[in-house]
């Protein structure tokens, strides 16, 4: 191995470790402040030149994951989710019934909008309609998680990882959605199907059904729910966006462009129609520790590819599959474990480059749904989970580690078997 190669690898592991753990004794690390760390050190010790540097930042990657937490915050603003609750109260008549909606209604929006953004904001609007329905809230953010984990695959727009796949793989998005949403709709319906029967003790009624909910008391409990009419706003922005992501092939726009439009449509417009809205609290709404968490990993890999770190991975990830990893079930499963142990994100950055060499659309199909699927196995196996049971907790609800995975490890492994089945037809 040459020096280069031994520096960059002397810096990628502990860096990956950190990200991975997070927690040192009683000192909590920030992701994106151990991602820059590492980033850093390839400059400062030569690996990376200040060029090459400055090319390894992906712009596209940022841009859209920017435009479209744009368009969410307007969301926000507006009342959408305060709404959304209403509705979704209203049409529950007993607590099964409220489980399927959450669950469909945040796999959908998911895939619309960023699975992280989603949970951040919907997460105190379930425990309100559990509040009122007098649910126990657990189930009911369990399902949550796994639901936005789920739906989130259907589309590059819905988390992280599937944006920088769409950016490096070149999959439009019609070729995104046409291969994922069947995924995502078996494994939401896996998914309702095991919530229940896991935690059917909390949401049946003695006829075995779901317990009935007074929704007339619960509406009162939520409040009125107005909606300011600057929604028609945003979402027409959002709907001409989609418009736009399912088009951009035939007139060659990048996805990342398309999203920025909106999201800084939204920004300069709805401040104008909209008091509550002011572009400057609307920006530091943004989440800027996800964007620098993504510019550390760029600059970490781009220090492993130009030492000649990268080759000798891709060798090694080839030796361990023995040849399987350039199969669908091979590479699933490898990612399915790496994305436990580091991290979705990362771990999908650190495999791009193995499934760019190899070059097969399936492959890289492969990697968006099973990264984001195992997310589903444990707390700490997705952002999106994390989110959930922090502001559970703020809120005085408590979700426990056996809670979350007697639920979430049977999801993760049948779904996880669905998606490779129907990508392998």
């Amino acid at each position: 191995m040459e020096t280069a190669a031994l520096i960059a690898l002397l810096i990628f592991i502990p860096t990956y470790i950190l990200i991975s753990v997070r927690n040192l004794r009683v000192v909590v690390l920030d992701r994106f402040a151990i991602a820059l760390l590492g980033a850093a050190a390839m400059v400062l010790l030569g690996v990376l030149s200040a060029e090459q540097t400055m090319q390894a930042i992906d712009l596209n990657t940022l841009a859209l994951l920017l435009g479209m937490m744009l368009i969410v915050i307007g969301l926000e603003i507006c009342g959408f989710f305060d709404l959304l609750a209403r509705e979704v109260v209203k049409r529950a008549g007993d607590q099964l019934r409220l489980l399927v909606l959450i669950m469909v209604v945040t796999a959908v929006l998911s895939a619309l909008i960023l699975n992280d953004t989603v949970v951040l904001l919907f997460t105190p609007v379930v425990i309100k309609c559990c509040q009122v329905s007098s649910a126990n809230p657990v189930p009911f953010l369990v399902a949550e998680a796994v639901s936005a984990n789920i739906g989130s695959v259907a589309t590059p727009v819905g988390n992280p990882q599937n944006a920088y796949i769409a950016v490096q793989s070149g999959l439009t998005f019609n070729e995104f959605f046409i291969h994922l949403f069947p995924v995502a709709v078996i494994s939401l319906l896996i998914a309702i199907g095991m919530i229940w029967v896991v935690f059917r003790k909390n949401l049946a009624g003695d006829d075995g059904k779901g317990r009935r909910i007074d929704c007339a008391m619960a509406m009162n409990g939520l409040g009125a729910g107005k909606m300011d009419r600057s929604i028609y706003l945003v979402l027409g922005v959002l709907v001409l966006v989609f418009v736009g992501f399912i088009s951009a092939q035939y007139w060659g726009m990048p996805l990342s462009l398309i999203a920025l439009a909106g999201g800084i449509v939204v920004l300069f417009a709805l401040p104008l129609i909209n008091r509550k809205a002011n572009a400057k609290e609307m920006v530091l709404k943004v989440d800027w520790t996800l964007l620098l968490f993504f510019i550390g990993l760029f600059v970490l890999l781009k220090g492993v590819e130009v030492s000649g770190l990268l080759t000798e991975m891709i060798n090694f990830f080839q030796s361990v599959g023995g040849g399987g990893m350039e199969t669908i079930p091979g590479l699933s499963g490898f990612c399915a474990i790496l994305s436990n142990l580091i991290s979705n994100v990362p771990a999908v950055m650190l495999l791009a480059p193995f499934v760019s060499h190899i070059g097969t659309s399936s492959l890289w199909l492969a990697l968006a749904a099973s990264s984001t699927l195992a997310g589903n196995a444990t707390i700490l196996g997705a952002a999106a989970n994390v989110i959930v049971v922090e502001k559970a907790s703020a809120a005085g609800v408590e979700v426990s580690l056996w809670q979350f995975v007697k639920a979430g490890l049977p999801i993760t492994f049948l779904t996880l078997l669905a998606s490779m089945l129907l990508l392998t037809l």
